[in-house]
């Protein structure tokens, strides 16, 4: 437990760490935007209307915001979080996300949005299936990264 030095209670100390990461993650949000001309992004949601020299000057502003978020909480004595969630287990749990959206593309889900033909439900169907062989792909090479760490860990 961190001594505390300064005023605010630890349920402020909460919130204003709380507000500190969200703060840090819509500047993430903000990086990403910036990089949307380099980005695979099958649908990109930005239009890149920024010279390079301004994309620099805003990554700047982006890391003096978040050095003075961290000053922030080290001068109060507030500890920031551990990281504590693999890359992989996120990665997982997109695919599981991704996963219900590639199924939802499937006929009887589409019926809500209006009578559907043989021909565009057997489409859907072949959309459907194909997404979901390459995400099995796709999961099948995430779970064989992480068994291959475990290995690893095992044997240190």
């Amino acid at each position: 437990m961190t001594e505390r030095s300064n005023s605010l209670n630890p349920n402020h100390e909460r919130r204003l760490s709380v507000a500190c990461r969200h703060i840090d993650q819509l500047l993430g949000e903000m990086e990403s935007a910036l990089h949307v001309s380099t980005s695979r992004l099958a649908f990109p949601q930005y239009i890149p209307d920024l010279t390079p020299g301004q994309g620099h000057v805003i990554e700047h502003y982006i890391g003096r915001v978040r050095s003075q978020l961290v000053q922030v909480l080290d001068g109060l004595g507030i500890e920031r979080p551990p990281v504590d969630v693999p890359v992989s287990r996120s990665l997982l749990s997109h695919l599981t996300f991704v996963d219900i959206a590639v199924e939802e593309l499937r006929p009887r889900y589409m019926r809500g949005y209006g009578e559907i033909s043989p021909e565009a439900a057997a489409e859907l169907n072949k959309i459907a299936t194909e997404l979901q062989q390459l995400m099995e792909q796709f999961h099948r090479y995430l779970a064989e990264c992480m068994r291959e760490k475990e290995r690893k860990k095992s044997t240190c």
